[in-house]
């Protein structure tokens, strides 16, 4: 009976060895032939080669003075665009005189506004459904503008809504016309224009340009005409000045056409700069409401000391340019866009293709080309790539590489999925 039991165990020691071995076979095989991967989709990025520097703003501008004393009441917003002639400002004896004078540009305003809906053909809306929709949006609008901080039109913008309430108004049969309070307002006018008198004098623009309600007395303490002249001593003394009001000014028109960026960059950039020479560049003002503006490199002059003044010359004029002279800003030399993948996807193989020479003959081409490997049907499919630009982490591909050049069946394209972890990665791979 013993000896029974002996066999018994030795066979099932047997068997038990036998399923290990198939076991670890057949999972090499599996091995061999299936992967666990971890793979990232490609998609379209666009990455700059960028420099930090501190610009200051040179332009044409004229300081416009007081033409006597007395309070000044405003006729374009600081920032509004003005053409050559037109009133910028007047001055009043006092301030109950200007502020008749502001609230008479206001009525006359309502006056057109509601002059403008009794007009035959000039309700948009057609039923009270419409108008209700046009309300939301520009409710909608306004919260949105107020939340981003974005003061600057809420005054338009409560305009337009009052002319959409007063619309509704006329759709939905409350009132047939505003001849009452067409009538009323006009009497207002009438009592606030005897109010406000004649002003002492006013301010006309001696160009068209930006109108700026304040100064820094550096308008004209450098010479625009010169910009291209300029040392990095003497960007380096216009960026030390301190800024001071004009005395007696009530603003500044910042004239609309070319002026310049000036700033100074270090040995090591004054190169690249001199190569981008005529080229377009970005600038952009994190601290401007995150303005971006195209220039040129107009100049780049070398000192002694190796470092250069730049100036960048611009042909676009914003309201929220026209209120900067000194700020840090990002000058962006080039910019990328591409496929990205992630740099742990990179590997080099050796590929071999047939490419017909400027002969017309096909040779046979053997070349280790740098790709990725992406799961397409299930399969890995190795696709060559070429990099445009790269970092630590990323490289920005061409999706459009010369034809001669590509030696894979196709090079890595959007939406790809690409094997950033695995092993034992190969062309024809099966991988789960």
């Amino acid at each position: 009976m013993a000896a029974v039991t002996g066999f018994t165990a030795k066979k099932a020691g047997s068997t038990a060895l036998a399923l290990l071995l198939l076991f670890y076979v057949g999972y090499q095989i599996y091995a061999a032939h299936f992967s666990r991967i971890r793979t990232e989709s490609a998609y379209y990025f666009t990455a700059s080669d960028s420099v930090q520097a501190d610009v200051v703003a040179l332009r044409k501008e004229t300081v416009l003075k007081s033409p006597a004393s007395g309070a000044v009441d405003y006729a374009v917003a600081s920032g509004g665009k003005v053409a050559k002639g037109e009133t910028v400002a007047y001055v009043y004896a006092g301030e109950k005189q200007a502020a008749a004078r502001k609230q008479t540009e206001d009525v006359e305003g309502e006056i057109k506004q509601l002059q403008s809906l009794q007009s035959p053909g000039s309700t948009y809306a057609a039923s009270p459904d419409a108008a209700n929709g046009r309300i939301c949006l520009q409710l909608t609008g306004l919260a949105g503008r107020i939340n981003a901080g974005n003061l600057a039109g809420v005054s338009e913008d409560r305009d337009d809504l009052l002319y959409l309430l007063d619309e509704k108004q006329l759709v939905t049969g409350r009132v047939s016309n505003f001849n009452k309070r067409i009538a009323a307002l006009q009497a207002q006018r009438k009592a606030l224009a005897a109010q406000a008198g004649r002003p002492l004098g006013s301010v006309q623009s001696p160009a068209s340009g930006y109108f700026t309600q304040t100064t820094d007395g550096l308008e004209t303490a450098f010479d625009p005409s010169k910009a291209l002249s300029y040392s990095s001593g003497d960007v380096r003394r216009m960026q030390s000045a301190a800024p001071s009001p004009v005395p007696g000014a009530l603003g500044r028109i910042c004239e609309d056409y070319d002026w310049y960026f000036l700033c100074v960059v270090p040995e090591q950039q004054v190169q690249e700069f001199r190569q981008l020479g005529g080229a377009p560049v970005s600038v952009r003002l994190p601290f401007a409401s995150g303005t971006t503006v195209a220039a040129t490199v107009a100049a780049v002059n070398r000192s002694a000391q190796g470092e250069a003044a730049v100036a960048l010359q611009c042909k676009n004029m914003t309201p929220a340019l026209a209120a900067v002279r000194k700020e840090t800003a990002q000058i962006v030399l080039r910019e990328y866009t591409g496929v990205r993948v992630s740099r742990k996807a990179v590997h080099y193989e050796q590929v071999t293709a047939k490419k017909k020479g400027a002969d017309g003959k096909t040779a046979t081409v053997r070349k280790d080309v740098p790709g990725v490997y992406a799961v397409h049907g299930g399969q890995l499919t190795f696709r060559q790539i070429f990099p445009k630009f790269s970092t630590d982490s990323y490289i920005i591909c061409d999706p459009n590489p010369p034809e001669d050049e590509l030696l894979t069946g196709s090079t890595v394209k959007l939406y790809d999925e690409v094997v950033v972890e695995g092993t034992d990665l190969y062309d024809g791979k099966v991988v789960e």
